[in-house]
């Protein structure tokens, strides 16, 4: 009965979106397509960050001669937008005119044509970037049972449309394969995203950026704190004594002084109350921060629990732990054994002090370079963007 009012529910949504759909289609017939023009959008066109991005501020420096364009929601703060970007608001005739004129289109989410108010045209192509690479929990068709009717409809729905998809690795590579409902073309150069993990000016002048953001000291260790979300919305999995736990990685990085910023899920703003997580000095909230890719790559070191940032972060070969209180009771389903990882597992605040008391820096390394190399294939070399936009010049009109 609940998928019967899903499905049900799936339906009346088409049918409400109908307008705009048969308004996109006029759009179409009287915007011809205009070379160059490329439109981004991130996270259901409520971000300016992800792959879109580092995409964009690549095309500004290095290609001029493409016109870049993002969409955003309504009351969407777009401060972070670079000058010489036009940005256009979701749901509005400019918007439709701009993806009926698009030449490329670029998104980090699912694209159903019927959501998005935009039906592909012949020379218009697009390439649908994900919001990830090496993955932790099982997704797409791996867990469809457990999937909505909608977004199953919409994956396949986009996939159909879809000219090109990403990977950073051989694992990547064939997920997308095996699970994506995609049979097209798939460029093995990395994510844009990553680029950032081997820039070393670039994280020499966010490390100060984000010091003054914060009002810590730039020589101080930062140590971010990033847990993925419950479905429950509960908080006790992120519970951590910071007053007792900062000496013990002060001790870890040979007496430094240390930050810590906090970043709970997106999906936790607004639903629960966190403010007793950031309870100590030398912690702040960081959930809010526009890019988690730059506190990526600013940070010492990462505590998670099951975020594929795990796997971004080591690529910068700096010491991830895992701290999942609830480990055995959390299952969505892994690709990986959560305890054969190269980061050290801890269950409980005991373990999690003793873990990094005897955190051993070579072992982790010989660790992780099996893991990239053996288990994932790892292909990032900081020159996706670059990549990508040679696909580009290579298929323009």
């Amino acid at each position: 009965m609940k998928r019967l009012f899903k499905h049900l529910g799936w339906a009346l949504n088409r049918v409400v979106k109908t307008p705009l759909n048969i308004a996109a289609s006029i759009a179409n017939l009287v915007t011809p397509i205009k070379p160059g023009r490329v439109v981004c959008w991130s996270y259901s066109f409520q971000q300016y960050s992800c792959n879109p991005r580092y995409l964009t501020e690549y095309l500004l420096k290095h290609h001029p001669e493409f016109e870049v364009c993002w969409v955003f929601r309504k009351g969407v703060n777009i401060a972070e937008l670079p000058k010489g970007v036009k940005a256009v608001r979701f749901r509005t005739w400019e918007y439709l005119k701009l993806m009926a004129s698009a030449e490329f289109v670029f998104s980090n989410v699912r694209t159903d044509p019927w959501r998005v108010y935009w039906h592909k045209r012949p020379g218009q192509k697009y390439a649908m970037l994900w919001h990830g690479g090496v993955a932790l929990k099982r997704i797409e068709a791996d867990v469809e049972e457990r999937l909505s009717p909608s977004y199953v409809h919409r994956a396949k729905s986009d996939s159909k449309i879809c000219d090109l998809m990403i990977s950073g690795c051989r694992m990547h590579t064939d997920l997308i394969k095996n699970s994506f409902w995609y049979n097209g073309e798939i460029l093995e150069r990395g994510i844009p995203r990553n680029d950032i993990f081997f820039d070393e000016a670039r994280r020499s002048d966010l490390r100060q950026y984000v010091a003054n953001y914060y009002g810590i000291d730039p020589k101080s260790r930062i140590v971010l704190y990033a847990p993925t979300f419950r479905v429950d919305h509960s908080t006790e999995p992120y519970t951590i004594n910071w007053e007792r736990v900062m000496p013990v990685l002060s001790r870890m990085f040979g007496g430094d002084e240390i930050s810590v910023l906090v970043r709970m899920h997106p999906n936790l703003i607004g639903k629960v109350d966190t403010s007793h997580l950031i309870a100590f000095d030398g912690v702040c909230d960081a959930t809010r921060y526009h890019d988690m890719q730059e506190l990526l790559s600013v940070a010492d070191m990462l505590i998670t629990d099951y975020s594929s940032s795990m796997f971004d972060f080591a690529m910068q070969g700096r010491p991830c732990l895992l701290y999942a209180t609830d480990a055995d009771a959390y299952d969505r389903g892994f690709y990986f054994n959560l305890r054969e990882l190269p980061f050290p597992l801890a269950e409980n605040e005991e373990q999690l002090v003793s873990t990094i008391e005897g955190f051993d820096h070579e072992a982790y390394a010989a660790h992780l370079n099996a893991f990239f190399t053996d288990s994932v294939g790892l292909k990032e070399d900081g020159h996706a963007a670059e990549a990508l936009a040679k696909w580009m010049v290579a298929h323009r009109l």
